[in-house]
């Protein structure tokens, strides 16, 4: 009996590109809005699984592991789950998976495990890889981080993320270092989930580029973690004053910074955003999460100070 294979989405960026704010829009947009997710995650904490806003009950966080190098054998065992739990009604109907990487994964590993295992080749299939990146370091990020490269090359389809910041000959630039046609432009989440999907349907063309830096896959990351607990800070104006403390403290090693802090005396909670590249960081508050109170931060050990 032939059996209709679900379409996984996977959507991978290097840290601080603004995919997960891309993908928090497109979880409330037909057709992810009924799909499965899967956050991955190389920090102890579930930041982005908790601040994605999804409401299906369709999801897990692979955390503390990066997907691409130790964590393929729980992806397939998270996609096994899911599949039963589907079919025993025990979570509703999903008709799609979408799958988040850390800003660190290479895509390649992950992609291909999928057609490795027996199991999960049989009742899923890959549809498409969304890659972001961000505009204003782009140039650099690439020639810089062989995870970005791996990345782009094994996109589908491209969101160039954060256009507002850069000036239009800066764009071009930028585009014009892609090795794919399939570019989407974005300033705050502003490329909608339809824009993605139509990428995926023009044909695929691969150009030959040539980067300043040689380029090798990355067998594993040059990059630690840590996590700060933070009880609770007295106001916005302290926590950004901490932040910025631990910016200026580790400097050009600090590839990102992000977190959920409890604010005294409030029943919100202080979300902290802050990638390499980025003239500060950025602190809102919003709804309160039950995720531990603190900041994670991905460290470059070897990058200069």
């Amino acid at each position: 009996m032939h059996r209709e294979r679900i379409p996984v989405y996977v959507v991978t960026g290097f840290l601080g590109s603004g995919k997960s704010t891309l993908l928090a829009r497109w979880l409330k947009e037909a057709p992810f809005s009924n799909a499965a997710l899967i956050v991955n995650e190389i920090g102890e904490v579930g930041i982005d699984h908790a601040t994605l806003g999804f409401s299906g009950d369709a999801s897990m966080l692979l955390a503390d592991a990066c997907v691409c190098c130790s964590g393929l054998p729980a992806l397939n065992e998270a996609l096994e789950q899911l599949f039963w739990a589907r079919l025993h009604r025990s979570v509703a109907r999903f008709e799609m998976v979408v799958i988040e990487t850390t800003g660190l994964a290479d895509p390649g590993p992950l992609v291909a495990s999928l057609s490795l295992n027996a199991f999960v080749k049989e009742r899923y299939r890959i549809a498409g890889t969304f890659t972001t990146i961000a505009a204003p370091n782009a140039l650099d990020t690439l020639a810089s981080f062989p995870e970005a490269r791996a990345q782009l090359d094994s996109a589908d389809a491209v969101i160039v993320t954060k256009t507002d910041l850069v000036d239009a000959q800066t764009l071009v630039a930028v585009d014009t270092q892609l090795s794919i046609e399939r570019v989407g432009h974005s300033a705050h989440a502003s490329f909608g989930l339809q824009d993605a999907l139509a990428l995926l349907a023009r044909p695929a063309q691969r150009i030959e580029r040539a980067f300043t830096r040689p380029f090798s896959r990355p067998r594993s990351h040059d990059a630690t973690t840590h996590f700060i607990a933070i009880d609770e800070a007295a106001d916005i104006d302290a926590l950004n004053a901490h932040v910025q403390s631990l910016i200026d403290r580790y400097g050009g090693s600090l590839l990102r910074l992000k977190g959920l802090v409890r604010l005294k005396g409030r029943e919100s909670i202080a979300v902290v955003q802050f990638a390499r590249g980025d003239p500060r960081a950025r602190i809102a508050e919003g709804p309160a999460s039950a995720v531990r109170s603190g900041l994670t931060l991905i460290v470059r050990p070897n990058a200069s100070r």
